[in-house]
């Protein structure tokens, strides 16, 4: 059936002042259904004609309401139909159409990625929803706070988060959002923190992650200034976080290509990675030597953007992992930086976030996660992490190395025995 004859079928109804179940009645008498009437795209139908002129038709509206409550259409339906709709400088419409999203929202959800989830949140843009008067940096910590309060993050809620990263862009917005959980010195509301910022932060998961790991972690463990803020049990809370994002990122960034959304996000506050973590054209003969060399030989440590990669093994380099990709730049980078910090002689709370960093690597490949950023580790550290009484167990050393290569069962064996 033609969807031009379901239109002129609405038009009649509404010429004739149909109620609505004389007009579901005469729907179903004169069209055939299939599982719903999805097939004749009934929701987007009912939807262009109720919203023609300035302000909703109320008797095509009961008709679509009718529709939702008698199952005749399904709700993806009806919320792909209120996606199309853009026209927000007609309120009047705009609230009809929340009203109709508000008979079903407690209904929906979604079992896919969490970008399918975030996308669901999304048929309608919301407006106006940043205070006219307060600067967006009040603007987010006051929201953060309400959704702190509150447990979780509404779509109202996700679209004003949505908004202030691209007002502010990524470091500001990742930055800020990290000493919201870094004030926060109760461990079960830190916990609660780390759960609801790596929520939000499926809003741009591989660019937050490359920020958050690639600048604002390592510049809180550099900088003397700030270690006080990685004392349990906010640091303990962000070393989860940075695990759980890393582990996020790489496993949907080995997975396939970045989605449309994450093609678009514009890169002018990310560090260049190339600087950041110099490449050595020459690596494959350079490898070799490594290999062949006292593997005993003490390792001068220095700052991550100081060294090339080839100063430390480790099996990311064995198994020829892509070094000109961002995201492993950032990593092998980042675990060239713990090993700096464990392998040196001043503790502090750096030391013991660099430990509930790697307790939580290890906790997570032992729950199955996907993607092992500890192919990134220098084998070198593994000598210096038995030493911290929490990681001296031979669990720990067998899941922190790779036990596949050559390399990595000579380094494992000698860190059991030492134990």
């Amino acid at each position: 059936m033609k969807v031009v004859n379901l239109k002129q079928a609405i038009l009649q109804a509404w010429k004739e002042r149909w109620s609505d179940y004389q007009w579901a009645i005469n729907i179903k008498k004169n069209f055939p259904k299939g599982a719903t009437w999805d097939y004749l795209n009934l929701a987007e139908a009912l939807m262009e004609q109720a919203m023609i002129g300035p302000s909703p038709n109320p008797l095509i509206l009961s008709y679509l309401k009718y529709a939702i409550s008698s199952q005749m259409v399904s709700y993806s339906s009806v919320l792909t139909a209120i996606s199309k709709f853009d026209d927000f400088s007609r309120e009047l419409c705009v609230k009809s159409l929340l009203e109709i999203m508000d008979m079903f929202c407690h209904r929906l959800s979604c079992h896919g990625k969490a970008e399918e989830c975030i996308g669901l949140c999304r048929p309608i843009p919301y407006r106006n929803l940043l205070p006219a008067k307060d600067p967006i940096h009040v603007a987010l910590s006051k929201q953060f706070q309400t959704v702190l309060r509150k447990g979780w993050v509404d779509s109202r809620a996700l679209h004003l988060f949505e908004s202030l990263l691209n007002m502010g862009g990524v470091f500001w917005f990742t930055n800020n959002l990290v000493k919201e959980l870094l004030k926060e010195t109760r461990q079960e509301w830190a916990n609660r923190v780390v759960e609801l910022l790596y929520s939000i932060f499926c809003l741009d998961t591989q660019q937050i992650t490359l920020t958050l790991l690639g600048t604002i972690l390592p510049d809180l463990l550099t900088d003397s200034a700030h270690w006080h803020s990685l004392a349990d049990p906010p640091g303990k809370a962000l070393a989860k976080l940075c695990v759980w994002c890393a582990l996020s990122s790489y496993s949907s960034h080995h997975k396939g290509p970045f989605s449309a959304r994450q093609r678009k996000r514009q890169r002018e506050d990310i560090e260049d990675y190339n600087s950041l973590f110099p490449l050595d054209d020459t690596q494959p003969s350079k490898l070799m030597r490594l290999l062949s060399s006292n593997e005993d030989e003490p390792v001068a440590l220095s700052s991550p953007g100081d060294r090339s990669m080839s100063s430390s093994l480790s099996a990311s380099q064995l198994h020829t992992v892509n070094m000109r990709d961002p995201l492993n730049r950032v990593l092998a980078n980042l675990f060239l930086l713990i090993s700096s910090i464990v392998g040196s002689k001043m503790a502090g709370p750096h030391t013991q976030f660099v430990q509930s960093f790697m307790e939580e690597c290890v906790e997570c490949l032992e729950q199955g996660s996907r993607g092992n950023i500890l192919q990134f580790m220098p084998f070198t550290m593994v000598s210096e992490l038995v030493k911290l009484p929490a990681l001296a167990k031979p669990r720990v050393v067998l899941a922190i190395t790779d036990l596949t290569l050559p390399l990595g069962r000579r380094v494992a064996a000698k860190a059991i025995s030492a134990l």
